[in-house]
């Protein structure tokens, strides 16, 4: 086999009820010419002789183990052994409509883009479609800038890489860090600045499986420490693109979205037990001291905010209490 267009990897741990049908909307894409990374994170279930299967089936199928070290190692090792011009990374329980590979893969080298995205479904266990998703078929290209600016403010398809087709040399320099949360998060910027041309449609060619051991699920589900990572993401995100001269509205709307997230782990915190609060409350009011002067400037954030971060500044609990009181109205209304 010579070198493919698409390099495809998924990652895979514990995962014996849904990698299959993940590996065969894998194998049963369209577009043929590809290769199928599947990295097994050290799985302790049948997930490993499933994949020894299909990798005996199908020659462009490579299958390697390694002792478990997390989803940020595993993707790593999988950069390192893709071959093609394009890599896309998809998780071992999630699956691909039949024509995804062929058209994030023409979206791309039609437009001469270097990443091109589209939407998913959330679908359940027995693939049944969640919500009432809105069907669309128009296609956007932008800039590198304009995609930054769309993805921080929600107008793009998040900061999850298993949706979007990379090429290969976005990558080159790029691993993910190892023991971080959000891992998504703390690359994704890297790759849309480095790209000249971002291409994405509405059609929804991704299906996120939501089940109980699901990571999707299992970081919505409760508080962790592991939360605080987002602090490092937001940091080196803005100190990076900082660094490569991007332009102000874009700084501007990644920190209007750092004050957001750090609004809502605080809200989230208040909800542990005291301890637990304590500890994590104080990083996060650090970090709104820390950048009290930037939000409060911030173009992208309400007047009406503004205050609450004035005030947040100074009376830390009083403030979050009544964030949280406002939140939980917002819920039950």
């Amino acid at each position: 086999m010579g070198v493919p267009s698409i390099s495809v990897s998924i990652t895979v741990y514990n995962l014996e009820k849904y990698v299959e049908k993940c590996i065969v909307s894998i194998l049963n894409q369209e577009f043929t010419d590809f290769e199928l990374i599947i990295i097994d994170d050290g799985s302790t279930d049948q997930s490993s002789n499933i994949c020894k299967y299909y990798e005996k089936l199908d020659e462009r199928i490579t299958y390697i183990y390694q002792p478990n070290q997390g989803v940020s190692a595993a993707r790593n090792r999988a950069l390192e052994a893709s071959t093609g011009k394009y890599i896309l990374m998809a998780d071992g329980d999630d699956q691909l409509e039949i024509t995804m590979l062929a058209k994030l893969f023409i979206l791309c080298e039609s437009n001469n883009a270097d990443i091109s995205t589209c939407m998913n479904y959330l679908v359940d266990e027995k693939n049944q479609i969640l919500g009432t998703p809105i069907i669309g078929k128009k296609v956007y290209s932008m800039n590198n800038e304009e995609a930054l600016f769309k993805m921080y403010s929600g107008k793009l398809t998040g900061f999850g890489l298993c949706n979007k087709l990379y090429r290969r040399e976005l990558l080159k320099e790029v691993r993910f860090p190892i023991g971080r949360k959000f891992e998504d998060a703390a690359i994704q910027y890297r790759l849309m600045q480095q790209a000249n041309k971002v291409v994405f449609t509405e059609e929804r060619l991704y299906l996120y499986v939501i089940h109980s051991e699901s990571m999707t699920r299992k970081k919505l589900a409760k508080y962790s420490e592991k939360r605080l990572d987002i602090i490092k993401n937001f940091e080196e995100a803005i100190e990076f693109l900082k660094q490569n001269n991007t332009s102000e509205y874009v700084l501007d709307i990644i920190t209007a979205d750092y004050y957001k997230s750090l609004r809502w782990l605080a809200i989230d915190i208040m909800k542990e037990n005291k301890d637990v609060q304590k500890k994590s409350l104080e990083i996060v009011t650090q970090q709104i001291i820390s950048w009290k002067n930037l939000f409060l400037n911030n173009p992208y954030i309400s007047k009406k905010e503004t205050y609450l971060i004035y005030f947040w500044s100074r009376l830390p609990r009083i403030t979050l209490a009544v964030y949280h009181i406002r939140n939980q109205f917002v819920l039950n209304s």
